[in-house]
């Protein structure tokens, strides 16, 4: 099997961001994630996210630049993808992307990470119109495939509300789990506080928001009605100030929702946005797990 969707996730990691960030974003990655036991592995070169207690300042010092301990790892992280889906990801996004490519690469781009630190991961997911998971699997064939799964099925219905979702793999996985949740503004204001607390009490947790369009513009159309939108609306100013209020509204009360159980959070509006509003994702995580 081609794996034409990894590759072009990998070149696009490369086009988009320089060396130095592409560098970034997988010294987060470990930082955050990687687990340590009491055995010494060997030193490496230090990147912003990397905790300065693991500064060997010696070794540093003879080297001339700042060197980290890495530690071997007991055990692979579980990370488990809730992907929302239905409807709504036909629509695009507020940078006029299609909704569900831009989910589906954010995807990809955090699984290709996962991938390069022998991880496992599964995901939680919408298929013909049932919710469904995978074994927890790590390889570059696991992304291919399950990218082919969720393009083929996230534009689906989703007759399963977001908590039912989150509360799937707390029923059929009994491990310790890296929640990665991939929705929209609705999906975040959607769950509740008492599922939240539930997840956290064992889980750490990631939101991924992807952006929706503004209801101002040209040649706009209403997915859920199936309609051109009238252009008395679409160029109203006014109602373009009042979405922008309750989309602001919405997603400060999400945000605080989420400190409240040290959940870090990111919108991203475009597949050019995703590296960098990764790095950002992954240090404000880094910020909440030390603080």
């Amino acid at each position: 099997m081609r794996l034409q969707r990894v590759e072009k996730i990998k070149r696009n990691i490369s086009i988009q961001a320089s060396k130095k960030s592409t560098n970034l974003l997988e010294g987060l990655y470990k930082s955050v994630f990687q687990g340590k036991s009491m055995d010494f592995d060997d030193l490496r070169e230090y990147v912003i996210g990397d905790n300065n207690k693991d500064i060997d300042w010696k070794s540093s010092i003879r080297h001339g630049s700042l060197l980290v301990r890495r530690y071997c790892a007991y055990r692979r992280h579980n990370f488990v993808f809730i992907i929302d889906s239905g409807k709504k990801f036909t629509g695009l996004t507020s940078s006029d992307e299609n909704k569900g490519e831009v989910s589906l690469y954010t995807f990809g781009t955090l699984a290709y990470l996962i991938n390069k630190n022998d991880d496992d991961l599964t995901k939680v997911y919408n298929k013909n119109t049932t919710l469904t998971s995978t074994p927890f699997r790590t390889g570059a064939l696991n992304i291919e495939t399950s990218m082919n799964d969720i393009e083929q099925n996230i534009h689906l219905d989703n007759n399963h509300d977001i908590n039912e979702m989150l509360e799937y793999p707390l029923k059929h996985f009994k491990r310790k789990m890296i929640y990665i949740v991939i929705s929209d503004l609705d999906g975040a204001n959607n769950i509740t506080e008492k599922v939240l607390k539930k997840v956290t009490a064992s889980h750490d947790l990631l939101f991924i928001n992807i952006s929706d369009a503004s209801i101002y513009g040209d040649n706009l159309f209403d997915i859920n009605e199936n309609k051109n939108i009238p252009i008395f609306i679409s160029k109203n100013k006014k109602l373009k100030e009042v979405e922008e209020n309750i989309k602001k509204d919405t997603y400060d009360s999400c945000v605080k929702k989420f400190k409240k159980y040290k959940i870090s959070t990111v919108t991203i509006s475009s597949k050019n946005e995703i590296v960098n509003n990764l790095i950002d994702l992954l240090e404000r995580h880094n910020h909440a797990v030390r603080h």
